[in-house]
């Protein structure tokens, strides 16, 4: 009985329970005023604007310190980062297209912050004297964001030369929704020629993607589609499969940044592998047909258009001056010029493809752009730990360093080359099996988080065992 214990057990249960409510109360208060005294603190920051988050605008975002150095407010259409080096894999259901983006919130988790933003909309102009950016949302809403340090990061648009029916008839494949819309667009073919009382002609045409452009992208998909209508449509839909062609028309030299003896190595395989390699300048595209300027003319259901990348008609709004090729001029800092005064806007920087300096030009690819991201962030969090805010002169300026060009074929198969000679050679090429699995091995460890690593190895080992998705789904 209680009774015969020192103390009263239901006494104690009460005022245990009653001294443990009181004690997480406290912390909740604790912590609810802190999380107020740091909120007031941190008003007196310097507000850092992004806009864009592309590869230069998400490795800005997850390197900045917008815990005690800036706020941080991100403007862009899309609240992901993707993945761009995949989407070939993710067009044909190799991998899904949810695990080559990653929520801009899980790569800077601070944005979690009351004092960070990310304002989904799109920028339409910049007014620097009152450093002010005009946003727009999807729906036409207008707001204003005000900023200390901005940095573009609005990316480029696909390039067209002009050539007519291009925007009309084409896919690009530069987004996740590209993606989407490509495999959505084979799929649908598919389904749309094994209907009967449909003509030879006609299955052919549906069943034939044309793919115009041999750079690292095109030759990407072109591999990844070779070895999705070999090694699952083979299976699944045999029918079907006699009938898919994969055409890809490049005017000069498939990959023409990489080595020789790669790019006859790429050509070889890709031919291994069926596909048609045209080479030839496309004049004019039309529903249903490529025309070349000897004359041909190829049928087809599908063509996805990658021919490298040109400015927005956002960089031309911006009152900052422009280069040679449309993009916007920087200097070493990556600091953009007024356009009226030439002089260097010291708070207002331009990274990755809407981005160019005339003295030391880059290409457009994602590990320059990252780079960027990644020199800015180094460079405003010293500054903020310095105590100023303007650029010293004896910071350090960009330098860019090449880590290599690498892509893959089909299934297998894939080119790499590491560093480059003075002479202009490769220092290292690799290709064969060891070339691809290094590949699949480089873009794994690339990808922002763990949660999208684990989803892509899983989606690698699901497409090999049980082959590749082909669902289809209709919007």
């Amino acid at each position: 009985p209680s009774s015969a214990l020192p103390f009263d057990p239901f006494d104690m249960c009460v005022s245990g329970t009653a001294a443990l409510a009181a004690m997480w109360r406290n912390a909740y208060r604790l912590k609810q005023n802190n999380t107020r005294t740091f909120a007031a603190a941190a008003l007196s920051l310097p507000r850092v604007v992004i806009l864009g988050t592309g590869w230069a605008g998400a490795r800005l975002a997850r390197d900045l310190d917008c815990k005690t150095s800036y706020d941080l407010t991100i403007v862009s259409p899309r609240n992901h980062m993707v993945f761009t080096p995949l989407l070939a894999s993710a067009a044909v259901g190799t991998l899904e297209i949810t695990s080559v983006i990653e929520p801009i919130r899980y790569l800077q988790p601070d944005l979690g912050n009351p004092k960070n933003h990310y304002y989904a909309g799109k920028a339409k102009g910049v007014d620097v004297a009152k450093k002010v950016i005009v946003c727009e949302c999807a729906d036409g809403h207008e707001y204003e964001v005000k900023f200390d340090k901005l940095a573009v990061c609005t990316g480029a648009l696909g390039t067209t030369f002009g050539v007519p029916g291009v925007d009309e008839h084409t896919f690009p494949l530069r987004d996740a929704t590209h993606a989407f819309r490509i495999r959505e667009r084979l799929l649908t073919n598919v389904a749309l020629a094994s209907v009967p009382s449909r003509t030879r002609e006609e299955r052919k045409k549906l069943l034939q993607t044309v793919i115009v452009g041999g750079g690292p992208t095109g030759v990407e998909f072109a591999g990844e589609l070779a070895s999705f209508i070999r090694e699952t449509m083979r299976k699944a839909h045999p029918e079907a499969c006699a009938d898919m062609k994969v055409t890809l028309i490049e005017a000069n030299e498939l990959l023409g940044s990489f080595d020789g003896s790669l790019r006859k190595y790429a050509a070889s395989k890709l031919t291994q592998g069926g596909v048609n390699i045209v080479k030839g300048i496309v004049q004019r595209v039309t529903d249903g047909a490529v025309e070349l300027k000897d004359g041909t003319t190829i049928p087809t259901g599908l063509i996805v258009w990658s021919t490298g990348v040109g400015p927005t008609p956002f960089m031309s709004s911006l009152p900052f001056m422009l280069s040679k090729g449309g993009r916007l001029a920087v200097n070493d800092r990556l600091n953009v010029f007024d356009k009226a005064t030439g002089e260097v806007c010291a708070d207002v920087f331009a990274l990755g493809d809407c981005a160019s300096n005339s003295e030391t030009p880059l290409p457009p690819l994602a590990q320059v752009a990252e780079q960027q991201g990644k020199f800015v962030a180094k460079l405003l969090n010293a500054e903020a730990r310095e105590g100023g805010f303007r650029l010293d002169e004896s910071a350090s300026t960009f330098k860019y360093l090449h880590l290599g060009s690498m892509a893959a074929l089909t299934t297998g198969e894939a080119v790499i080359e590491l560093g480059k000679k003075d002479s202009g050679g490769s220092l290292l090429t690799m290709t064969g099996i060891s070339s691809w699995l290094a590949w699949r091995s480089a873009y794994l460890t690339r990808l922002g988080t763990w949660r999208s690593r684990f989803h892509v190895a899983m989606d690698w080992l699901t497409s090999m065992v049980f082959g590749r998705s082909l669902s289809r789904i209709e919007r």
